[in-house]
């Protein structure tokens, strides 16, 4: 990562570099999704959610209420929903594998959001994450 991203305080989340890495993984499905010429209404949108997710965790991030960053967890956690949800609109075109895993990687990814929310819950409204 350029230090541009990973000299920002967001990087040390590591919610937010797994939400990126999960973007860069479903940006190569997308490719080779349109390249099949497959699906195109639900790989946008597929993108989209996507994107969401590590977009709403760093906002997140910027907030500084305890309150305001599990609410835009909370967000990233639709997100991350919708998302599994155009994976598994696109997964005839996608391998076996590649579908099973990212399912994996988005399941890991909300157990550390929900994690997070919990942990926030327990703190006073204004606290460091990082």
């Amino acid at each position: 990562m350029p230090v541009s991203l990973s000299g920002d305080p967001v990087w040390k989340f590591h919610a937010y570099r797994v939400a990126l890495f999960l973007l860069d993984r479903a940006g190569r499905d997308a490719h080779d999704l349109r390249n099949r010429r497959a699906f195109p209404y639900q790989t946008d949108q597929l993108l989209r959610s996507v994107a969401s997710i590590s977009a709403n965790v760093a906002e997140g991030l910027g907030r500084s209420s305890s309150a305001e960053r599990s609410r835009f967890f909370g967000v990233a956690l639709g997100s991350l929903r919708e998302s599994l949800t155009w994976y598994r609109a696109v997964a005839d075109e996608l391998s076996p594998e590649i579908s099973e895993l990212r399912v994996e990687q988005f399941t890991e990814l909300r157990k550390i959001l929900i994690g997070a929310q919990k942990w926030l819950a327990s703190k006073p409204q204004r606290t460091q994450l990082m």
